[in-house]
Formats: structure tokens, C-alpha cells, sequence
């Protein structure tokens, strides 16, 4: 099991994206297991099947993020974990052993990710107000939203469909969102969410007990860090 990170900018966060870069040469990640990505990497297929995808709209209203993860696990061996942090957060110490030790002691994780300190519906896109059951509205109250810039990833054949089941919801929607123009949502967190529901694999840690007790993966990373 052997760990990668990867990150995502565009043009105009070039800069920041260095900066994040040697803060994981700094933890012991040799370039080699380093995924750096910007727009010109995604495929052809992304574009073609969106596209409007532009920085303007998050690239597909967020829809590039399971796109490219999914391609760079294609690229690496099986059972190893890739780590996704967005491009304005930085690393810290600790991280490495926090996901070997919590990948070793749960085989049934899939993806790892921290919750947010807001619930759902603090964000939630009129899209999904309009659309979701009363229940999933309900729990949006009461549920915190996935940190979904924030996401660990142990290569597996399951892992992969779920990153293809949040990027084929998430881009069947963005049509949708042409429409709304809601440009502060956080779109592939809502969706993330709505496949927590359904996979156990999907492992979202409680806001709370990293509050109190300072658990999780989010004692590991400085969020904003990079920020210009």
C-alpha cells in the first residue's frame, strides 16, 4: 500500500499549487507519487461531454474532480491510497500516519473524507432544494456536508465506481445548474453526500469529534493555508 497526492489548478493558481507541492516534498513524497493536474491534462472526453466547463463554472460545476481522480488511479497499482487536497491547503506532519493506520484498521473504507463545520443546507444549491425527497431535505439539516476538498482514496475496482457514479450525477446536473448560475454552491460536496447515503465505503468523519477531541483527518491539514 503506498501512498500518492494530487491537486488540481487552474492557471491562475499555478503559483499556489508550488507552493502545496513542496510542502509534500517536505512530508517524504518523492515526485514520482505526485499527480499535479491542470485543465490541459483532462481528456478530451470531459470537454466534449461539457463543454461549458470552465474556470468560471469550477470546471463542469465541480464535475472535473472525480473525472481526473478517477484517471490517476487508472495510473497507479491497486490498494494504493491517493490523497486529493485542494490546491490552497497545506499538508501537515502526521498525515501519512493518520491514513496508513486508518486504512489498515478499516479494509471496508473506500474513501475517507472530513465533514465540514456547516450543515448541507447552509449550502445546498436550489437544484437539489427543489429535487431531493423531504427526508434527504431533512437530513440535510441535521448532516454536515463531506469536505470534498479534502478526500482519501484506497484504489479499488468499488472506488472507481463510485468515482464514476459522482462524476455522471454530478454532470448530469450541471446542465441543470447552467440555469440556476449558483456559483457559491458546493456542488460536489451535496453530491458526495447523497452517495454517502447509499456507500458505508464513503467514510465521513464527525466535525464534532475533531472539534472536541481533535480526531480525524482534519488535524492534519491546514485549510486555506495557500490562499493569494
Amino acid at each position: 500500500m503506498k501512498l500518492h497526492c494530487c491537486s488540481f489548478a487552474s492557471e491562475s493558481f499555478y503559483k499556489v499549487q508550488k507552493k502545496q507541492r513542496n510542502s509534500f516534498l517536505k512530508l517524504g513524497f518523492n515526485p514520482n507519487e505526485m499527480h499535479l493536474y491542470n485543465p490541459q491534462k483532462l481528456e478530451k472526453e470531459f470537454f466534449d461531454l461539457f463543454p461549458k466547463a470552465s474556470e468560471r463554472n469550477r470546471f463542469g460545476w465541480f464535475a472535473f474532480k472525480p473525472f481526473f481522480l478517477k484517471s490517476i488511479l487508472n495510473e497507479i497499482n491497486d490498494n494504493d491510497i491517493l490523497i486529493y487536497l485542494d490546491v490552497n491547503d497545506n499538508p501537515l506532519e502526521g498525515l501519512q500516519n493518520y491514513i496508513y493506520e486508518t486504512f489498515e484498521k478499516n479494509k471496508n473504507i473506500d474513501i475517507l473524507v472530513p465533514s465540514t463545520n456547516y450543515p448541507n443546507f447552509n449550502f445546498l444549491s436550489n437544484f437539489h432544494k427543489h429535487n431531493l425527497s423531504i427526508e434527504l431535505l431533512i437530513s440535510s439539516l441535521l448532516n454536515y456536508q463531506p469536505e470534498a476538498g479534502a478526500l482519501v482514496i484506497r484504489n479499488s475496482n468499488r472506488s472507481k465506481l463510485i468515482l464514476n457514479a459522482w462524476y455522471y450525477i454530478t454532470l448530469l446536473h450541471a446542465h441543470e445548474l447552467e440555469k440556476y448560475n449558483e456559483l457559491k454552491t458546493r456542488w460536489d460536496q451535496e453530491t458526495l453526500f447523497l452517495l454517502s447515503r447509499i456507500y458505508k465505503s464513503i467514510k465521513v468523519e464527525s466535525w464534532f469529534l475533531y472539534k472536541i477531541r481533535g480526531i480525524g483527518l482534519r488535524r492534519f491539514i491546514e485549510f486555506e493555508k495557500f490562499r493569494l
